[in-house]
């Protein structure tokens, strides 16, 4: 009796692990993917920067997002800052560093796609559903020279649920929405370091 129970939980588990794989995420591809180019070697040391990150969300409203959320996306944002080497120190609220970035995330959803959803769980899969998340990043950058300049950019992903999404979920798993908006911050930084923010030469002057 013991036996047949314990193949019936696994059974019932393996089921429920199938059903959560199926589905992918999938990117919005608004803006181009890119990877950060190194500053050029000088003798100038490289500018420290202060940041800080506001999240904000909800299918019906946008809120502030939640403590938890709030760290997450600040781990984010952080993590991208020190993956440029751009920096020679990074730091929060730091009224001592040579620039500083200001930004606001939005995640914004359609509540009716809870319906499809709804009847894609009933139909096991078989009938399949997408929701989007849209993510717009509003950063302002100042240095300590008096110039600012806003930056806004946005991208999306999309979650499709359906049974023969299990083949593309390894490729296509919940990894692509953090990657997304990390991607987001890269073209931020990119602007900046074009605009001339982000340079350790003195006499490269801020355009825009």
């Amino acid at each position: 009796m013991y036996k047949n129970l314990n193949v019936g939980k696994s059974l019932l588990l393996l089921f429920l692990c199938l059903l959560l794989s199926g589905c992918a995420v999938f990117r919005g591809g608004k803006i181009p993917e890119v990877n950060l180019m190194p500053l050029e070697k000088t003798d100038q040391p490289k500018p420290s920067i202060s940041y800080d990150i506001k999240s904000m969300g909800g299918l019906f409203d946008t809120a502030n997002s939640s403590e938890h959320i709030q760290s997450i996306i600040a781990g984010e944002l952080l993590q991208t800052l020190e993956q440029t080497n751009y920096f020679s120190r990074i730091s929060k609220k730091d009224e001592e560093a040579d620039l500083s970035l200001s930004v606001t995330v939005k995640n914004s959803g359609n509540p009716a796609a809870m319906i499809p959803a709804f009847i894609t769980g009933l139909s096991l899969y078989i009938i399949p559903s997408w929701a989007t998340d849209n993510f717009e990043v509003t950063a302002i950058a100042k240095n300590r020279q008096g110039h600012s300049k806003e930056y806004v950019l946005s991208d999306s992903t999309t979650l499709v649920q359906w049974l023969p999404m299990i083949f593309v979920f390894p490729a296509k798993n919940f990894s692509v929405i953090p990657e997304v908006r990390k991607n987001i911050y890269r073209n931020i930084i990119m602007q900046m370091k074009n605009d001339g923010f982000i340079s350790n030469d003195p006499t490269v002057k801020v355009s825009g």
